[in-house]
Order: structure tokens, then sequence, then C-alpha cells
């Protein structure tokens, strides 16, 4: 049996277990914290860091096939990529890529470059406009603003945190998410998904498939193509696009495992990305294509505190306990939860398929209701991102 080390036990490393154990590998957890989301669903999990004690990330990690870095801590990619090739062991991340996407800024000048369609930079794209950290992920530090001063207080706290600031066109439009896996003989872009966010532009919900027109997910993976092979990428990469009309209008990359998405995609299709980026480490040759259309999936995240149950986004994932994976309970497919017998503050991952998306959706909606009866909690209605100006 195959056997997959993982460092990083939070939602990257929690997407990678999960599906290292659905493709049938032993999976090695290491993370320098203990009880992370992760660890409940490893094979093994070990607790130390792997930069202050070589001998050990040796023993462990060395006994491994393939080792996947699931964390967001350049020192430690950049130690991993460095040292862990030396002991005859494969590694699934492509640091010079990461390097790249881990910067808006740079990232910026590469889709520019590529003439890959992006969102208008400022002060060319008027108000509303959206302020960001060049450095960070997801929704951490973005804000919306409508005016001067919601912009120049937005602008400041990042400045003053010590990061660059990117600001870009606002595109009121559905979220789409793209994967690519990049090997040196081409790109294989995989299966497009709906993103959906909570009051704070954290994802909150993923669902597959995709239906859009005007040959929107042909220009998508043709955009995915023409990054991957502009990044020169080696690994996986995860494309965020905001839809401008028919346009796929690029928000940002990520050159590394994403959360969430790969889940759905193998639950649509069956792909399993992280055993493609197993067999890609390892000189394996992939696929030409992929199917691009199947199950229905619904994708989403709960929280359970002071009584009530909201959907919120994947934040609070991230700061969970060791994880369960139930099967068929409350009406979804499977739910990963840190849920105990007397805890009354807990999280949790539903994941419901469907003939299609709607069927999807709809199970869905029925098994958090049942959930939050199941616990004695008041459904509290489900937040979504702010439609009024958004002030810092």
């Amino acid at each position: 049996m195959l056997r997959l080390g993982v460092v990083g036990g939070r939602l990257q490393g929690t997407e990678a277990v999960y599906l290292g154990i659905k493709a049938g590998f032993e999976v090695v957890l290491v993370d320098r914290a203990p009880a992370t989301a992760a660890s409940g669903l490893a094979t093994e999990s070990h607790v130390f860091d792997p930069m202050t004690d070589v001998a050990r990330a040796r023993a462990v990690l060395g006994s491994c096939d393939v080792v996947l870095p699931a964390c967001e801590d350049l020192r430690t990619l950049r130690w991993l990529s460095d040292v862990v090739p030396s002991w005859d062991v494969p590694v699934a991340f492509h640091l010079p890529s990461y390097e790249l996407s881990c910067s808006k800024i740079r990232s910026d000048r590469l889709f520019a470059e590529l003439d890959v369609p992006r969102p208008l930079p400022w002060p060319d794209c008027g108000y509303p406009a959206v302020v960001k950290p060049s450095g960070a992920s997801g929704s951490e530090g973005v804000s919306v603003v409508w005016t001067e001063r919601d912009l120049e207080m937005a602008r400041a706290r990042l400045e003053t945190d010590g990061h660059e600031v990117v600001v870009q066109q606002y595109v009121d439009g559905p979220s789409l998410s793209l994967e690519v896996i990049g090997t040196p003989d081409g790109a294989l872009p995989l299966v497009p998904t709906l993103l959906e966010f909570d009051h704070t532009y954290d994802c909150k919900r993923v669902i597959a498939p995709v239906t859009a027109g005007g040959g929107t997910l042909e220009a998508l993976s043709s955009a995915g193509v023409r990054l991957a092979e502009g990044l020169g990428l080696v690994g996986v990469m995860d494309i965020e696009v905001m839809l401008d009309g028919d346009v796929p209008r690029v928000i940002e990359i990520d050159a590394r495992l994403p959360s969430q998405t790969p889940t759905v995609v193998l639950h649509s299709t069956g792909i399993n990305m992280v055993a493609l980026m197993v067999d890609a480490a390892r000189g394996a040759v992939l696929p030409a294509s992929v199917t691009q259309y199947g199950r229905g999936v619904s994708y989403q995240h709960v929280r359970a505190s002071a009584g009530r149950l909201e959907v919120f986004g994947e934040h609070v994932m991230s700061t969970a306990g060791p994880l369960r994976l139930l099967e068929d309970v409350f009406g979804a497919d499977e739910v990963l939860t840190d849920r105990d017998a007397v805890g009354d503050t807990w999280s949790a991952t539903l994941i419901c398929t469907g003939r299609d998306a709607e069927g999807a959706r709809s199970r869905a909606e029925l098994a958090v209701r049942r959930m939050a009866a199941d616990s004695g909690l008041m459904m509290a209605p489900e937040n979504a991102p702010r439609a009024e100006p958004c002030r810092t």
C-alpha cells in the first residue's frame, strides 16, 4: 500500500488526508500542533516540527513513498522541497510556482503577460473596488470599498500590518474555481466548481457541476492551461475567477492543493486530485482529458454555538478539533465533524450528492435542518456577502 506523508493538519491537510484515505493510501500526518482537524482522519499522526527534529522527520517522512506539503508556511515549504528529495522521496509540490502565486502582485503581472482576463486595476476600475493583501490567501484581509475614505482606511490597515496592497475592480458575478495539474508534458484542467460565500466573503459552500453559457467553461479551461504552462507548473494549481457576464476574470491563483473543491470534484466525477498529484510526482503519465460533468454535489460548513446552528465559511473548520468521518447521517452522504457527546460548540462539513446540482443543494438544506433538530438547536438564517457598502 502506498504511504503518503502529509505535512500540515488544518484546512489543506484535511483535504489531503481525506483524499489520500479515499485513494486507499496509508496517510501519515505531521504537524507542529496537536489535535488538528486532519489528525482524526489520518492513519498515523505525529506532532513535531520537521525543521527542528530532522532525525525524526527522516524516520517518518523518509518512510513515505510521496510527501505532500499541505501548509502555507514558506520556510517549511522551502525546507521540505530542498531536503525531502535528498531522501529519495518525491515531493508533490512545485515551489517556484507557489512562490509566484502567493504574491497577488506578481500573479497579476503574469495574467497581463499571458493576456488572461482579470479585473481592472486601480484607478481604472473605479468604485466599488476590492482591497486585499498581496500575500494572503482566500478571504483573509479582503474588503470591498465604495468611497475614497473607505479605500484609504482599508489600504492603511493592511500597510500597518506590513502587507503590500492590491486594489482592483469588484466583479459582482458568480465565483468559479478550477484546478489544473501540470507536468513537464503539459497541463490537465480538471472540473470547475461554483463557490458561495458568507458575509465575510469566506467560502461557505461549493457546488458541482457548473453550467454556464457563451463558451465560459471552455474559456476558463483555456486560461488554466495558459497559466499552468506560463508558470512551468509541475503539480497542482487552483484558479479562482469571477464571471463578468460570460467572461471568467481571474482573481487569484494558488499553486498548491486547495481545500474544499477537490473533495467536490471527487464526489461529482470520481477524479481524486491527490491520487493524480501522487502519480505526477512519481512520473506517471496523466490522462489527456477528464470527464467534465457528473453527479450533483453540495459541500458546506456549519457551526453550532450558543444554541444555534449556522452555515458559515470554511474558517470554522480551520480551528476544529480532530474530525470524524460519518456516513449516511441526517440525510447527508458524509459528515466531517468534531462534535462529541458533551461539547456544545462544534463544527461540521456536510457532503450531499444528487442527480444534479439543485438536487444536491436540496438534500443539503434538509440535512442541515435535520442536524439542527437532532441537536436541539435553532436554525439560524443563512448569511451571505453584504449587499451594502462594506465599511472598514
